[in-house]
C-alpha cells in the first residue's frame, strides 16, 4: 500500500440501528423478484425503470412489487413542489411535456429578505433559479407514476406498511408487513388480518 493511503470498507463503520427491525422469515410468504418499500416518487421511478430495463433486455417480465403504507397512492404525499423535468424526460422519452403530471411552468422567481415589518427583494442565487422547471402537486405526480408503473406490470400493494426486514443467513430476503385491523390496544378485531411476508431477490428501501 502506498504511503499516505488507507483502505477502508464503509460497511465496517455502519452504525447500528436504534431498534430491532429484523425478523426470521415465516413458512408462508409471497415471492417476488424485487420488492420496493414506499410508493413515493423514488420508489415508483425505480420500479418503472426496472420494468423498462427488463423489457428492453428481453429478460421477460420481472415480478416487481411496491408496498405502500397509505390506503391509496398519494394519500401521504400532499405537498406541492417545483420540479425539474429532466428525470421525467429521461424516464419517459416518448411522453410530451404536456402529458407529464405538472400544473404550470415557473414563470418567474422572486426572493425576499423578511423582517418584522418589511420584505426586501434580493438576488436569486443561481442554484435556486427555476427557469425551465414546473409547479406540481406531489400527490398528483405519484398517482401518475403509479398508473405508468401498473401499465408495465408492477404490482402496488396499498395499505401495507412494511414493519420489518426478513433476514436469513445475515442477508435481507424481503419484508414483513404490518397486521391489519387491530384495536387501539393491539387486540384483534373481527376483520383482523395478520401481516404477510414478501420474499424477494432484491429489497429496495
Amino acid at each position: 500500500m502506498e504511503k499516505g493511503f488507507h483502505t477502508f470498507v464503509p460497511s465496517q463503520f455502519q452504525p447500528g440501528l436504534f431498534l430491532d427491525v429484523t425478523v426470521k422469515p415465516s413458512e408462508e410468504f409471497e415471492e417476488l423478484d424485487v420488492v420496493i418499500v414506499g410508493a413515493g416518487p423514488a420508489g415508483l421511478s425505480a420500479a418503472i425503470k426496472l420494468a423498462q430495463l427488463a423489457a428492453e433486455e428481453g429478460r421477460g417480465e420481472l415480478r416487481i412489487g411496491v408496498v405502500e403504507k397509505a390506503e391509496r397512492v398519494g394519500h401521504h404525499t400532499l405537498s406541492g413542489a417545483i420540479i425539474n423535468p429532466v428525470a421525467f424526460r429521461e424516464l419517459f422519452p416518448h411522453v410530451s411535456t404536456e402529458e407529464l403530471p405538472f400544473a404550470l411552468p415557473v414563470s418567474r422567481d422572486r426572493m425576499y429578505l423578511l423582517t418584522g415589518k418589511r420584505a426586501f427583494p434580493i438576488l436569486t442565487p443561481p442554484l435556486m433559479n427555476n427557469d425551465g422547471n414546473y409547479v406540481a402537486s406531489i400527490c398528483e405526480v405519484v398517482r401518475w407514476l403509479a398508473a405508468r408503473a401498473e401499465e408495465l406490470g408492477v404490482m402496488i400493494f396499498t395499505g401495507f406498511p412494511a414493519t420489518a426486514l426478513l433476514v436469513e443467513d445475515s442477508k435481507v430476503v424481503g419484508v414483513r408487513t404490518a397486521d391489519r385491523n387491530r384495536g387501539r390496544d393491539g387486540e384483534q378485531l373481527p376483520d383482523f388480518q395478520p401481516g404477510m411476508d414478501i420474499r424477494a431477490g432484491v429489497t429496495v428501501l
